[in-house]
């Protein structure tokens, strides 16, 4: 049995930038001042499903929408979404089960229209919230929506009823990514539980096992018992039939 986990995670974002205020009297040239910060957000987490930890991954990269056309992915386990290693399954093949996002990334690399991303309005995701044409939200080319929660209660994704997005190219063609850092278990005690679990029915099991190879040998040491005591009765009754006679 195999266990799925996720090495080198880190989540970065950054802003910098220099404000100058050029002067024309003569007198001076400019005043400036930087701005900003490289590593606003520089995050490194660790393999697991607690605080600060992350052990899923999936990307969806050079997504091509055309104009009007829309695209729904189910953040749970993008069901009927393959990205070469089968539908519904991750990089390494292995079936996507995500119960909360620590960290999400839409991107627009390329295209001349916007795009729109909404919690769909079937079981939508609500942590995503609405960007839009309407709203003046939507994301042109070189645009960016990220949002990341490493705490322990990350943006939930529950089956069946939280947990769809809906994106739609608005006034153009629009290539994007899709990036999900994600936990597939919300409960860091179900996966120990299940474990012990395992291992309690396997070790009673064994104990079952154990206690019935020891009844099977008891019982033939029995009945072997038995056999050769009524050989020797009936051999020594023969002898004093024998003797009489």
């Amino acid at each position: 049995m195999a266990v799925v986990s996720l090495s080198n995670a880190r989540f970065s974002l950054g802003m910098t930038g220099t404000m100058i205020n050029t002067l024309v009297d003569g007198k001076s040239t400019q005043v400036q001042a930087a701005m900003g910060d490289t590593s606003l957000v520089n995050k490194n987490l660790a393999s697991g499903a607690e605080a600060d930890k992350a052990n899923r991954f999936y990307q969806i990269t050079g997504k091509v929408l055309a104009s009007g056309a829309s695209i729904t992915y189910d953040l749970y386990d993008f069901q009927n979404v393959d990205i070469g290693a089968g539908i519904g399954r991750d990089a390494l093949g292995q079936l996507i089960v995500h119960e909360e996002i620590v960290g999400i990334i839409v991107s627009v690399t390329d295209g001349t229209g916007s795009l729109e991303v909404i919690p769909h309005a079937s079981n939508g995701w609500s942590p995503i919230g609405s960007h839009t044409v309407a709203t003046k939200g939507a994301l042109r080319k070189g645009g960016v929506l990220a949002k990341f929660q490493p705490d322990e209660d990350a943006f939930d994704v529950t089956h069946n009823s939280n947990h769809r997005i809906q994106l739609t190219a608005n006034g153009g063609s629009v290539t994007f990514s899709l990036h999900v850092m994600a936990r597939h278990d919300d409960d860091v005690s179900s996966s120990s539980s299940s474990s012990s679990s395992s291992s309690t029915s396997s070790q009673s099991s064994s104990s079952s096992s154990t206690s019935s190879q020891s009844s099977s040998s008891t019982s033939s040491q029995s009945s072997s018992s038995q056999s050769s005591s009524s050989s020797s009765s009936t051999s020594s009754q023969s002898s004093s039939s024998s003797s009489s006679t």
